[in-house]
């Protein structure tokens, strides 16, 4: 009986080391959307003396999300909508919307599949990784649309 129990609580011990392994794997990539908060909001942001328009949470802070799994509410994809249009609009659409360009996008404040295509075209065009959502690379490597002078783009 001693030998059986050994052995159960050795293949035991093996399965749980096994599981919480794979909880390990899969737990990160949530967890990192998770602890980044959904944009709720546009705010005005001074960069380099000029004031642009960005996405950003309820307090203020712009390290934020959009999605079409993470969608924010429609002014604020209103927000991102006009600024990928004005400051990108020459930019294809990813697949399967590669013969629009991003200048032809609908500011309607809803992120569906074209949106989502937009974004990725620009992402592939500023050189982020081109997932189709807006976070904090995205930000950085973008230009956006300014308070002061309208038409004109800068880098965040």
């Amino acid at each position: 009986m001693n030998n059986r129990s050994g052995i159960f609580g050795h293949f035991a011990a093996g399965i749980a080391t096994v599981l919480a392994a794979m909880a390990l794997t899969l737990v990160p990539s949530g967890v990192a959307s998770a602890a980044t908060p959904l944009c709720t909001t546009m705010v005005n942001v001074n960069r380099g003396g000029n004031n642009l328009s960005v996405p950003a949470t309820g307090s203020g802070n712009v390290t934020c999300l959009i999605s079409r799994t993470q969608a924010a509410n429609s002014a604020v994809v209103r927000g991102l909508q006009y600024t990928l249009k004005t400051c990108y609009p020459n930019v294809h659409l990813a697949s399967p919307y590669s013969g629009e360009l991003v200048g032809n996008l609908s500011v309607d404040g809803s992120f569906g599949p074209r949106t989502e295509a937009a974004v990725k075209g620009v992402q592939s065009t500023i050189g982020t990784t081109p997932d189709g959502g807006y976070g904090p690379n995205t930000r950085n490597a973008m230009r956006f649309t300014s308070n002061d002078v309208p038409g004109r783009c800068y880098h965040y």
